[in-house]
């Protein structure tokens, strides 16, 4: 699916929803899209599908998303309603994925994450709790840094 599908299929499935928090939708997920390289905007753009709209992989395979992209969203997708655990654990899958929808995952996690951190609204009487967004992000910046070789010692003779 090239961006511009991804882009009109998305403006469709969240026209005039709002996210748990009461902000409209789309408006998080044009800021995602626009924050990606070109390679992981069709992904960014349908990041929320599987989660908020009720769309199923069938349907966006039908559609022409590839296997990569389609991995890269079902790894971005969570239970809604989870505990702080849970989302960090679910951080933490996507910071572990490996191969190319492994990276896009994470290109578009890290975009989310800095949108939502960003536009943050103050907490409206009766909205859940956010998630622990900046522990997140720190995950996946954890995840990225290169780690330092273990050498072993010399064995002794």
């Amino acid at each position: 699916m090239t961006s511009e599908q991804a882009r009109r299929f998305a403006e469709d499935v969240h026209a005039g929803a709002l996210d748990r928090y009461g902000s409209p939708l789309l408006d998080h997920v044009r800021r995602v899209a626009a924050d990606v390289s070109a390679p992981a905007r069709p992904v960014a753009w349908l990041h929320e599908t599987l989660e908020c709209a009720g769309v199923t992989q069938d349907e966006l395979r039908a559609r022409g998303v590839g296997d990569e992209d389609l991995i890269a969203i079902a790894l971005l997708t969570n239970a809604p309603g989870c505990s702080t655990e849970e989302y960090l654990q679910h951080v933490a899958r996507i910071a572990a994925a490996p191969g190319r929808a492994g990276t896009l995952a994470r290109t578009v996690k890290h975009a989310d994450l800095h949108d939502r951190i960003r536009h943050q609204d103050p907490p409206r009487a009766g909205a859940p709790a956010r998630p622990p967004y900046t522990r997140a992000l720190a995950l996946l910046r954890e995840a990225a840094s290169p780690r330092p070789e273990v050498r072993s010692s010399p064995a002794s003779s």
